[in-house]
């Protein structure tokens, strides 16, 4: 069952104000300007070139997916300036409280507990954006040919044992759990310890590394067992097993909040979700509305990932995207509109 904020706060948080749909009547460009697209018909685009809107891209390629989508539709249909800062995940916070960036479009709630209560359940200059609609799991994956040799390693009790299978020059005998990058929100080397498993996490250095070592050992059929996500475009790609480990429980939630070395369950499914400066609502009405609008699907974000991924530059991939699907964003720059007055 989806987990829907239990790890940020017992108490739900009230959403967000709700956003007018109503679309702004049919007004002719003589001037030739843009417009905006097929779901309501051809609209001049506001003039906001005066506010610029910042927005943070996190160092995976699914939170640059989502910022090219939002930077594409913010200049082109609401006519604000827009600029992507690359960011840590738990820096961001901080930086979107000072009004450094105005938003940050998707949050792990897994791995930010705590931010959650001190900057948005606090009221502390931070406010939650709404669901992204991604729908995500963090997790420990193996290449689905080891468990067809060894059935038992599809949970974390078939490991024990053989963690030296997995034992690289670097690890010596203990066995090797390969994590991204070291900013990603993990618990990997508290749960191998607390469940008895002789693994030693090591850090790749960023997704795109992973994802080389990840294909290396796939092309060779070697063991591997690594931190991985989805939604991804790699699970197309390579056959995975995610190793089913034991199943969250309070006391897990309580130790993501309070004390991270007790962790020793799986990780929650994460419902993703974005949050913005609290004064963005006031600064920046119409980008305010659109990017609490804004929600799509973990295929939607594949589909531009992959694209990224294979070269071609974010706003290209995504405005490839929005080529294909304007009965997807047509009411996010709606409710934008909308605001704008």
């Amino acid at each position: 069952m989806r987990m829907s904020r239990r790890w940020l706060t017992l108490l739900a948080m009230p959403l967000l104000l709700g956003l007018v749909a109503a679309a702004c009547s049919d007004v002719s460009d003589d001037e030739g300007g843009a417009t905006t697209g097929a779901a309501s018909g051809s609209t001049e685009v506001p003039d906001n070139s005066d506010t610029t809107i910042t927005l943070a891209v996190n160092a995976w390629v699914g939170a640059a997916a989502n910022a090219h989508v939002a930077k594409v539709l913010l200049e082109d249909k609401l006519g604000y300036n827009v600029e992507l800062v690359d960011i840590d995940e738990f820096e961001q916070f901080p930086a979107i409280q000072s009004g450094d960036i105005d938003a940050t479009l998707e949050i792990w709630p897994s791995g930010h507990a705590k931010d959650y209560k001190q900057y948005i359940q606090s009221g502390a200059g931070v406010v939650d954006g709404g669901e992204l609609g991604v729908i995500g799991q963090i997790g420990w994956w193996v290449p689905t040919y080891l468990v067809d040799q060894n059935p038992e390693f599809a949970t974390y009790e078939g490991l024990k044992g053989h963690e030296s299978m997995f034992a690289t020059s670097e690890t010596g005998d203990a066995g090797q759990l390969l994590d991204g990058d070291p900013s990603f929100v993990t618990f990997d080397q508290a749960i191998a310890d607390n469940l008895g498993l002789d693994l030693q996490v090591v850090y790749a250095g960023s997704e795109a590394a992973q994802l080389t070592a990840l294909d290396s050992a796939y092309e060779a059929q070697k063991p591997f067992l690594f931190y991985f996500w989805t939604p991804h475009w790699a699970q197309s790609k390579y056959d995975l097993t995610m190793v089913e480990l034991p199943a969250v429980s309070s006391a897990c939630e309580q130790a993501a909040l309070e004390d991270p070395d007790a962790y020793a369950c799986a990780y929650p499914e994460d419902d993703l979700y974005k949050a913005f400066n609290a004064d963005l609502e006031t600064r920046a009405p119409a980008a305010f509305a659109l990017l609490s609008a804004m929600q799509y699907t973990n295929e939607d974000q594949n589909s531009i990932g992959l694209e990224i991924s294979n070269s071609v530059a974010g706003d290209d991939a995504a405005q490839e995207w929005l080529d294909a699907n304007p009965d997807v964003w047509q009411p996010w720059v709606d409710a934008g509109l909308a605001a704008h007055g």
